[in-house]
């Protein structure tokens, strides 16, 4: 053995449970009361279906305990924003797109409601990417 192991992959996130790692991810730190105060989606989602979300993020590995003085515990995100997002726009393209992020940009710089402004920074974006690579 070489002493390293191997991350165990995380099960995959629902949209709901995406939804409230965005708050868990805004907050840093937090209690669960400071979620569901934090939370603004419209219809409000019940403190109960907030508090078991946290739950079931804390079982999958998402967010973890943190040691407190207060009265209730806290709780961190233990895998940050980008990670989970890589994870899904890969299975987005492997899902949608063939596996192609060719595919998937092509579909995205079709979208109607893409703008002069976005296809511009686009541009600059892939043009800055080809000088890292020289």
């Amino acid at each position: 053995m070489t002493g390293k192991r191997k991350k165990e992959r995380l099960p995959e996130l629902s949209r709901l449970e995406r939804e409230i790692m965005q708050v868990v991810w805004a907050l840093g730190e937090c209690s669960s009361s400071e979620v569901i105060a934090a939370h603004t989606r419209e219809p409000a989602l019940a403190a109960t279906t907030i508090k078991t979300v946290l739950a079931n993020l804390r079982k999958k590995g998402y967010v973890a305990v943190v040691p407190s003085t207060e009265r209730g515990y806290r709780l961190r995100p233990t895998v940050a924003r980008e990670q989970v997002a890589r994870r899904s726009i890969r299975g987005l393209v492997a899902d949608f797109f063939d596996g192609s992020p060719r595919h998937a940009v092509a579909y995205l710089l079709n979208d109607p409601d893409i703008t002069a402004e976005d296809l511009e920074e686009i541009r600059r974006m892939i043009e800055t990417r080809n000088k890292e690579r020289e």
